[in-house]
């Protein structure tokens, strides 16, 4: 079986809000399980195409303890033998970001760096999808979900994934954002397998904020 987790994404943070979170939607049964990682306070991390996971938990560990986006990056890959098959994208306690994509990463790939964010996809229908949710992204208005899902519609709309569509999810946290103050996961939201997965993406955002202030 074929495990690469060919898809799109972008890692964003808000300085105001304190607040970072990722938006991913792919070709691939339940995005949401494998790409998306954050910690507030420390950053996040989309970890994909033939995806190592334990980037994320690795990952938001270096970055909890004060290491940058490119530092985290150049540890991980440093230690994986298999990281021209990987494409990841981080965003640091400081907005700061980093992006690698491996030689051997289905194209069209690459990643593309913008302020407060970072996109990355491969199998991508053209190379315009990452440039046009960067812009997206820096020219949205909002809170970092609704921005965040706005650039992921556009990224879907510029041609998105070029083998269709499956999944999708958005994870944002802030400290004490999460239910009742417990956790710091203020959005966590997923559509695992649908044929509008983006599209139900937003209804479910749109319910979200019914229950919960925006933060």
């Amino acid at each position: 079986m074929n495990k690469e987790v060919q898809t799109y994404s972008i890692v964003g943070h808000d300085p105001d809000t304190k607040s970072w979170g990722v938006a991913v939607a792919s070709k691939w049964l339940a995005v949401g399980n494998v790409v998306p990682h954050a910690q507030a306070g420390a950053g996040a991390i989309a970890t994909q195409s033939f995806s190592n996971t334990s980037y994320g938990p690795r990952g938001l560990k270096l970055l909890a303890e004060g290491k940058g986006a490119q530092e985290v990056l150049n540890e991980l890959l440093s230690s994986d033998p298999e990281a021209q098959k990987r494409q990841v994208g981080i965003i640091d306690s400081r907005g700061e970001s980093a992006t690698h994509t491996g030689t051997e990463c289905n194209t069209p790939a690459g990643g593309v760096q913008g302020k407060w964010c970072v996109v990355q996809g491969n199998t991508l229908m053209s190379e315009e999808v990452l440039q046009t949710m960067k812009e997206t992204f820096e020219n949205a208005k909002g809170d970092l979900g609704h921005r965040l899902y706005d650039a992921l519609l556009a990224g879907e709309q510029a041609g998105g994934d070029k083998r269709g569509k499956q999944s999708a999810a958005l994870l944002v946290v802030k400290e004490g954002a999460g239910y009742a103050g417990f956790s710091d996961r203020f959005i966590d939201l997923r559509v695992d397998d649908h044929s509008e997965p983006v599209v139900e993406l937003r209804r479910l955002l749109e319910l979200h904020a019914q229950y919960h202030f925006i933060a």
